[in-house]
């Protein structure tokens, strides 16, 4: 059996207010689980210069297009999609929308799990929030009170 590629998005550029909580749950997913984290470098305390290394540049001089690309080839390869919604990044709402749908234009199909905490409920996309498992059955919207909470919930997601 393949094993689970994961896609782990979460605010970069937007609001990242709570990088503690996309680190640590990085590190869970890779080091606990065992399961690869296809773009490895959100969970990182410097993304941007961690993705401009992996990409053979100097941070800075990424040019938008290459990151595009460069998330789009890893999205592609996705079996399974988390993403961390308590604070607001155009980029991560691209991402899930585009995991949602790979399936229906030929893509490899992605389960997507999108994770906030209950206290930022607020600054969660209540359009992304919206999305029901009657009309999006690859997607589930889930809260956490806690890290430890967030664990729960991505462990029961990648091992269903």
């Amino acid at each position: 059996m393949k094993k689970n590629q994961v896609y782990f998005a979460g605010p970069i550029r937007g609001e990242r207010i709570l990088p503690e909580t996309l680190i640590e749950l990085a590190k869970y997913i890779k080091n606990h689980l065992g399961y690869p984290i296809l773009n490895d470098h959100v969970g990182q305390k410097d993304p941007i210069g961690y993705q401009a290394k992996k990409l053979g540049k100097p941070k800075g001089q990424v040019l938008p297009a290459e990151i595009e690309r460069y998330d789009i080839r890893l999205l592609d390869k996705a079996t399974h999609f988390i993403a961390e919604i308590s604070s607001g990044s155009t980029g991560t709402g691209r991402e899930i929308e585009y995991a949602r749908t790979k399936g229906s234009f030929g893509k490899i199909p992605a389960k997507v799990l999108c994770l906030y905490a209950k206290d930022r409920e607020f600054y969660a996309s209540p359009f992304v929030r919206g999305m029901t498992p009657a009309d999006y059955p690859n997607v589930t919207i889930k809260s956490y009170e806690d890290l430890e909470e967030a664990k729960l919930l991505i462990k029961e997601f990648l091992m269903s």
